[in-house]
């Protein structure tokens, strides 16, 4: 028996553990986020600076290179495959594919995958969550009473805002392979707990906020605690997934003050073990298990570019001055300061004082002049630092297309463990999927995919394997018992019942996704519209030596607006008339009809030989045409008949295909009759410039 106070006071502390251990990573995350946003000052930096009377720059650099790499990952973005571990799998291997691709289109993945990749770059981790939500039944259906003709369940991806994750602080895994435990935070309010665990939830909620305490940075913005204060109470909810006793995931839910919901995890990997639901990912990681994200690196160059700016503007903008009580006179020295520093000051001194020996600039281009210089080191340190200029294409100068070439793969190589991070991620998240489908697709469904030619068409997953439904009847012909398909009366076809697999008396399925061995991979999305460009190019250059194909080829390879509707359009004009497709079919069936008729007159005749051959005693035989040479008539008839019916189906073969070919010999014969024209024309211009 688990003692549940104990129970749920390890999980406390486990969650507690993770906070403690994580509050100044957390922080640090926040700043790097600060610095994107353009956040770079403190203020008590902006204090002393505005005490100096010096700007507070800011030349966010840092932004270009974050959102270069953002639009970076909508360029590499990838399509989950499916692939057969068996021979019998290979046409069922399709359906997979089709079915993952279309739970990613419905949850919009490639916008959610771009905020995971902006979580990874600013904070340093992120991820999401891939669980199942029950599919609500359609109004029709409850009117009607029957059961959902989909998946009971469908298939979910959520992001997983990267503040309200938690882990195992023992965990030094990038993708979180080795976490204990890990979890999300959750804040709610007291009414939505009961709605969503029951009035239970309300004794927890309450004493959890009796007994609140402050200190997390999990806060519901602005306040720090388990409980937020105030006129709208909320509760911090704990949603963790852990390796329980049995060496299994469990999950719980639960606050400070009780448990809400807990039990072994719902969802189980293809080795039928349980699993968690998240896939995260993080870009980097110290020695010391502290996740951190690309900005990090950029934060004291950033730094310098900042204060070298505004060092050196006010330096060029500030004089430092010399002087005594002679030459300022009822003039205080501030007030000799602000004249100097207007670009129209007017300096007049007292008496009989003299500029440079009794008031005077002391020079400073020096310091002004190495604080430029320290800066520009610093714009060019900061250049070589993640995605370069050649990269983000503001690389400067009259350097060549190879050494330009050579900086970006430079850069790319740089930035190239951050991109695999990305790619594990969407590698966990479609195997996460996968197993989501094989576990909650248990009823008949249909998926939506459209192709490359924007063809929506329609795959039946978990489909029931059907045949007619057969009753014992009598055959008029020979009077004996066959089996006949019973007709449907509604529809006027034979009526059709699922295949029961008499093993287990369950239906035989096609596309039964439960039992698909596959494997599940990724490849690269296509950029569809530059890749039909260029395919559609290299066609037009064969064609131009010689190497031709039909019209439908070049349509189809084209990025044409309505190119389905054009390849629609040449097939119903390529296909033959009915006349002309009855008339075949005429003549060779006629043909056909002679052929046996030659031949029952030859087995006629081979009866008459046979019984010729037999010996009449009674009477005498008249004189015969023997029978090899009757035989050999007979061959030579119906050798003559398969001949002509041969010349008739090559005929009528020849007759459809100068139909179907017709467009394109019509349009060949223009393009000569064109060229012939431009010929004479050419010949004729020669002509009349000899003449002329």
């Amino acid at each position: 028996m688990i003692d549940l106070q104990s129970y749920h006071a390890d999980l406390v502390e486990k969650f507690e553990a993770s906070e403690d251990s994580g509050d100044k990573m957390r922080r640090k995350a926040e700043k790097d986020r600060d610095y994107y946003d353009g956040k770079q000052w403190t203020e008590a930096e902006v204090k002393e600076l505005k005490r100096r009377g010096q700007p507070a720059i800011t030349q966010n650099m840092i932004k270009q290179k974050i959102d270069f790499l953002q639009g970076l990952e909508r360029q590499q973005r990838t399509v989950p495959n499916a692939l057969p571990r068996t021979p019998k799998h290979e046409s069922d291997a399709h359906a997979a594919s089709d079915a993952l691709r279309f739970v990613a289109d419905d949850n919009r993945y490639n916008k959610t995958r771009s905020k995971c990749w902006e979580d990874i770059l600013k904070a340093g981790w992120g991820g999401v969550e891939v669980t199942v939500r029950e599919k609500r039944r359609t109004k029709a259906e409850l009117q009607a009473g029957t059961t959902m003709a989909g998946p009971q369940y469908e298939v979910v991806i959520n992001r997983c805002q990267w503040d309200r994750m938690f882990w195992d602080p023992y965990s030094a895994e990038v993708d979180f392979s080795d976490a204990g435990y890990l979890g999300m935070v959750i804040w709610m309010d007291r009414e939505e707990a009961v709605r969503r665990y029951g009035e239970a939830a309300g004794k927890v909620f309450d004493e959890t906020v009796s007994s609140h305490s402050i200190g997390s940075t999990f806060d519901d913005k602005p306040y720090k605690a388990w409980v937020s204060t105030g006129r709208r109470q909320r509760v911090r909810v704990v949603q963790m997934y852990f390796i329980g006793t049995d060496g299994e995931w469990d999950y719980c839910e639960f606050t400070k003050g009780g448990i809400l919901q807990s039990g072994p995890s719902p969802f189980i990997d293809e080795d039928e073990r349980r699993e968690h639901p998240f896939s995260w990912s993080s870009a980097y990681i110290d020695r010391e298990n502290n996740r951190y994200g690309e900005i990090r690196n950029l934060l004291d160059p950033q730094d310098e570019i900042n204060k070298r700016r505004s060092k050196a503007l006010h330096h060029f903008t500030s004089r430092q001055t010399f002087g005594n009580q002679q030459a300022l006179g009822r003039k205080t020295a501030r007030e000799l300061r602000q004249e100097l520093s207007r670009a129209d000051g007017h300096l007049e001194m007292a008496g009989s004082a003299q500029f440079g020996k009794d008031f005077g600039v002391i020079p400073t281009n020096d310091q002004a002049q190495g604080h430029f210089e320290l800066m520009q080191q610093a714009f060019q340190a900061f250049e070589v630092m993640g995605p370069n200029a050649a990269m983000l294409g503001k690389k400067e100068g009259n350097e060549s297309g190879r050494a330009i070439q050579a900086q970006q793969q430079g850069g790319s190589i740089q930035v190239g463990p951050i991109i695999d991070a990305l790619r594990e991620l969407d590698m966990e998240t479609y195997r996460k999927v996968w197993r989501r489908i094989r576990q909650f697709w248990t009823g008949q469904t249909w998926v939506r995919v459209t192709d490359e030619m924007e063809n929506l068409k329609w795959v039946e997953i978990n489909k029931p394997k059907m045949q007619p439904v057969l009753r014992p009847a009598l055959d008029p012909a020979t009077g004996q018992a066959v089996m006949s398909p019973v007709m449907d009366p509604a529809t006027g076809q034979p009526a059709m019942q699922a295949v029961i697999d008499p093993a287990t008396g369950q239906p035989v399925m096609e596309n039964a996704v439960a039992e698909l061995e596959v494997d599940i991979e990724m490849s690269d999305a296509p950029d569809m519209g530059t890749l039909q460009q260029e395919e559609f190019t290299n066609l037009v250059e064969l064609a131009k030596i010689g190497v031709v194909f039909p019209p439908k080829v070049y349509l189809a390879a084209s990025n044409h607006r309505k190119k389905g509707e054009l390849i629609r359009m040449l097939d119903e004009q390529s296909k033959p008339s009915p006349m002309a497709e009855a008339a075949q079919r005429i003549q060779i069936e006629g043909a056909a009809a002679e052929v046996a008729e030659t031949k029952s007159r030859a087995e006629l005749n081979m009866a008459k030989a046979r019984e010729a051959m037999t010996p009449d005693m009674q009477a005498p035989q008249a004189p015969e045409i023997p029978v090899e040479l009757q035989s050999m008539k007979t061959l030579a008839e119906i050798g003559k008949i398969e001949a002509d019916t041969e010349q008739s189906r090559a005929s009528a073969f020849k007759t459809t295909q100068e139909a179907r070919l017709a467009p394109e010999k019509a349009a060949q014969e223009a393009r000569d009759r064109q060229a012939d024209r431009q010929s004479r024309e050419q010949q004729f211009r020669q002509k009349a410039t000899q003449a002329a």
